[in-house]
Formats: C-alpha cells, sequence, structure tokens
C-alpha cells in the first residue's frame, strides 16, 4: 500500500474499466443529444462498474481459494502416504502418532499436528524425510497475476469444476467478448477523430485501423510474446495513460476553464452540477494524479526497469 506502483496500477485498473484515457468515452458521447443527461450516465457507469469490480473480485478470490484448497487437498493425501511408509518401513514410530489420527481420512487439522510432531522428535533429520508442511497460505500466496490468472490459474481450477468443459467454454467466450467490447471503444477512439477532421471513409479507416492493430498484436502470440506483453503491460499502458489522463484533467480545467465547463454543462443539463464536481476537477484530481506520477516517476528511477527470464531452468534477472 505504500509503494506508488501498487496506486499507479490502480488507477490503471480504473482507466481501463472505465475507457478514461483511450478516447474512447469522448468518441461515443460525441454522438449523444446535445440536452442528453451525461451527469446520471456518468453516476450510473461509475456505480455499475463498481459493484462490477466487487463481484470480479469475489469470483477471483473464491476461484484461486478453491484451487488451493484442492492443492492443499492433494499434498495433504501425497504426504500423508509418505508417513505410512515411513511407518511401515520403522524410519518413524507409531507411538508419536496420535491415537485419533486417521491416515485414510486425514483432516488438514490433523495432518499439521502430526507434520509439527514429527518435526520435533525428528529435528535433526526432518528434512531427510521429504514431507511438506502443505499449507493452504501458502499456495494463495504463490497465486499467479497477468494473463498467468487468466489462462493458468483459472484454467486449472476449472478443470476440478463440475461440468469443467462448459464451464471452460463460457470462460474463454467471455474472455473473447471482452476483448471485442474493449476493441470496439478503442477503434472508435482513433477513427472518429480523424473522420471528423479529415472527412474520410470510415469503414475503410476502421480496416485500416483493425489490420494495422492485428499486425501489431502478432508479436504477442510469438514464443517471446509473454515478454512483449509485460513490457507493454508496466511501460506502454500505465504510465503514459496516466500522463494523457493529467494532460485531458489540466486542458480541461485550465486550458479551456473549469468556470467555462460548468457553464457548458449547465446549458446542457438543465441544471447547475454539484461544487463537489469544480473542486475536483479543477484541485483534488490534478494534484492526486501529478503526485501519482511523481512518485511512480521517483520510484522507477530508483528500481531500473527490468523483466524476469527463464535461462537453462534458472530464473535471472
Amino acid at each position: 500500500m505504500l509503494e506508488a506502483k501498487v496506486w499507479r496500477e490502480a488507477a490503471t485498473q480504473v482507466f481501463f474499466a472505465l475507457g478514461l484515457g483511450f478516447g474512447g468515452v469522448i468518441a461515443f458521447s460525441s454522438y449523444n443529444k446535445r440536452d442528453n443527461n451525461c451527469h446520471f450516465d456518468a453516476v450510473l457507469v461509475s456505480f455499475i462498474n463498481f459493484f462490477t469490480s466487487v463481484l470480479a473480485t469475489l469470483v477471483v478470490f473464491a476461484v484461486l481459494v478453491f484451487k488451493a484448497n484442492i492443492i492443499n487437498e492433494k499434498c495433504i493425501t501425497q504426504n500423508s502416504e509418505k508417513i505410512i511408509r515411513l511407518l511401515e518401513v520403522g524410519n518413524l514410530s507409531q507411538d508419536i502418532i496420535p491415537h485419533h489420527i486417521n491416515f485414510s481420512r486425514i483432516t488438514a487439522e490433523d495432518y499439521n499436528l502430526v507434520y509439527d510432531i514429527i518435526q520435533k522428535v525428528k529435528e535433526e533429520e526432518f528434512s531427510s524425510l521429504g514431507l511438506k508442511s502443505c499449507q493452504i497460505g501458502d499456495e494463495l500466496d504463490k497465486a499467479v497475476q497477468g494473463t498467468g490468472l487468466a489462462f493458468i490459474a483459472f484454467t486449472e481450477a476449472m478443470t476440478h469444476f463440475p461440468a469443467s468443459p462448459f464451464w471452460s467454454v463460457m470462460f474463454f467466450l467471455m474472455l473473447v467478448n471482452l476483448g471485442l467490447g474493449s476493441m470496439f471503444g478503442t477503434i472508435e477512439g482513433i477513427t472518429t477523430p480523424i473522420v471528423d477532421t479529415f472527412k474520410v471513409r470510415k469503414e475503410i479507416l476502421t480496416v485500416i485501423c483493425c489490420l494495422l492493430a492485428f499486425s501489431i498484436g502478432l508479436i504477442f502470440v510469438q514464443r517471446s510474446g509473454n515478454y512483449f506483453v509485460t513490457m507493454f503491460d508496466d511501460y506502454s499502458a500505465t504510465l503514459p495513460l496516466l500522463i494523457i489522463v493529467i494532460l485531458e484533467n489540466i486542458a480541461v480545467s485550465l486550458v479551456y476553464g473549469i468556470d467555462k465547463f460548468m457553464e457548458d454543462l449547465k446549458d446542457m443539463l438543465g441544471f447547475s452540477p454539484n461544487r463537489y464536481y469544480y473542486y475536483m476537477w479543477k484541485y483534488v484530481s490534478p494534484l492526486v494524479l501529478l503526485s501519482l506520477l511523481a512518485a511512480s516517476i521517483i520510484q522507477m528511477g530508483f528500481s531500473p526497469p527490468g523483466y524476469n527470464a527463464w535461462i537453462e531452468d534458472k530464473l535471472l534477472f
């Protein structure tokens, strides 16, 4: 919570979720009628995004905990079998095992009890026994992020679901629709200002933009594609997006003038927006965003850019 990167990524998530900084929202809003209640639309979209984010968070954590629990149960089963073999060959004494322990139906609490007992009794040679602690917290700490969350953690968890093929198909259909929905707004943010400025045919321009985006996207499906995804995500989609939003905020509140902008809103809405927006747009938002940008740049200066690479089964930096 004290790292600037955490807050920058949180801000970026808000930008992505609401489509801020991409031009899509501005492009779509340009098709609205002059007297459209954009205030209601903005509040409604913000609340929908908030509740959707909360729902997505619950789903993600539920799936990750489910996956960790499955792996933990498998770990307990495998290590219980190891303990049984150690008891059979005489490496462990049956006397140290509590009488209520049933290895055929052992619980996580019972296994942890047995594990602690063996660790104390066989302190010197414990490492040679090859037993694992099987803590569900350790599995949760291994949870992946980014693309790995969707393509590794979720897919692995869904293999344990009832009717797993159905959920797998639904999950990847959701990803396809999510990508298409995002691209609609992104392409619209590119094509609308060009069409309005240069009066070119929108169909041709859209095809050109899609082909160009497709060509650029090919680098992400190469064997080294994950490196490019990481670099784009860290350096092309976060910091630049933050700078764009700051410039947009400054352009409206300072260059165009917040007072004039508020008058325009009053003319379109038929009522004066709350003064809360005035102070947020003019003072709070620019200061917070600029502080976040400065902190991010300072942090990047202390920690030079880099990425993890796997070479000959060794993790190099």
